[in-house]
């Protein structure tokens, strides 16, 4: 079993706790070590979750010799130092999204994880989502003919509350923006997954419901590779907050994905098929903690056995870096006012 050490006992630490408890019964993976900036409360999420130890250092969590891969899932600005430090103590990385903060910084940690020769993987869990899966074969099969547009809505709500109860949220310092890179960071990748890398793009940014120095409203156009227009929209402004939306449009078919459910899939000459929703209580533009395990359960479980077989993660840091690489576009955009080239690059 490949033993992990985790950073943060935040919600996404819990996701990853959770999931490791799962694939220890698996023989797969397990939770051996905690580390945490309180110590109360470290000791009590490494006693729930079964971990043998913990600390309230990241330096000793690195100096366990029993870890071998550690799982980052600390505030955004410290994914960087903690990644790289890790790698560099010889341990396989596991980074929650967003990987970094800047691409100079995601740049820096592939190549030295790739010097170094440990894994590094991204917790972009929704890549194994069974409904996401479907989609992407109907893509990738061309039954959806011709891609020509796909769009991207995270219309999410968060209180004044929800930033000023945190040290790091809503600041450029240490979030690295707003609701594009925290919120909508998931349903972009997984636009890029589907409909592959953008061309160009321009942009608006605001705050308009919060006092932040970030965004909580962005809206883009996007001209992809293959010709397709996009639109990405993102949000922690819009009240009560509604589903995540993913449109995925072709000139043979539609798929859509609303909520996390298939709302539509409709393709010509076969019947337009949709398949339930979730329940409403797995909200995650609600309770992102209520969610189920399952995707982080797959994803981790492919990341263990990456290292086993010494292959690239299914979501190494190349494919970590591309919903990056378009949001900070955006915000160039943003700021500029003015059409962002991509590939984007920043020194």
């Amino acid at each position: 079993m490949l033993k992990f050490g985790l950073a943060g006992t935040g919600v996404g630490g819990d996701f990853i706790a959770r999931a490791l408890a799962q694939l220890k019964a698996e023989g797969v993976a397990e939770l051996v070590a905690v580390a945490g900036r309180r110590g109360a409360k470290t000791e009590e999420f490494a006693r729930k979750h079964g971990a043998k130890r913990w600390y309230t250092s990241f330096e000793q969590l690195l100096s366990d010799p029993e870890v071998e891969a550690v799982a980052i899932s600390t505030p955004h600005y410290l994914h960087f130092p903690q990644a790289v430090a890790a790698i560099d103590a010889g341990k396989h990385v596991l980074v929650d999204k967003p990987m970094a903060t800047t691409l100079r910084e995601t740049d820096e940690m592939i190549a030295r994880a790739e010097r170094k020769g440990v894994k590094l993987g991204v917790v972009f869990e929704y890549r194994f989502d069974p409904v996401v899966g479907k989609v992407k074969e109907v893509v990738d099969a061309g039954r959806l003919g011709r891609l020509i547009l796909g769009e991207a809505v995270v219309e999410w709500y968060r209180t004044q509350e929800y930033y000023a109860g945190s040290d790091w949220r809503g600041r450029w310092a240490t979030e690295g923006g707003g609701a594009l890179i925290n919120q909508a960071i998931h349903t972009i990748d997984l636009l890029l997954w589907l409909m592959g890398d953008a061309e160009e793009l321009w942009a608006l940014t605001g705050t308009f419901a919060h006092s932040i120095e970030i965004e909580d409203l962005a809206v883009a156009a996007v001209r992809f590779r293959n010709g397709a227009f996009g639109v990405v929209q993102g949000s922690t402004a819009v009240y009560p907050g509604l589903p995540t939306r993913l449109e995925i449009h072709g000139t043979e078919g539609t798929a859509i994905i609303e909520g996390g459910a298939l709302k539509l899939l409709a393709i010509k000459g076969e019947e337009a098929r949709a398949e339930g929703e979730r329940p409403s209580g797995l909200a995650s533009w609600a309770r992102p903690e209520a969610v189920p395990v399952d995707n982080h359960v797959r994803l981790i479980r492919d990341f263990a056995q990456a290292v086993r077989e010494d292959r690239r993660p299914r979501v190494d840091g190349w494919e970590g870096r591309r919903s990056l690489e378009l949001i900070r576009a955006i915000y160039l955009s943003g700021r500029t006012g003015q059409v962002v080239k991509l590939p984007l690059r920043e020194i």
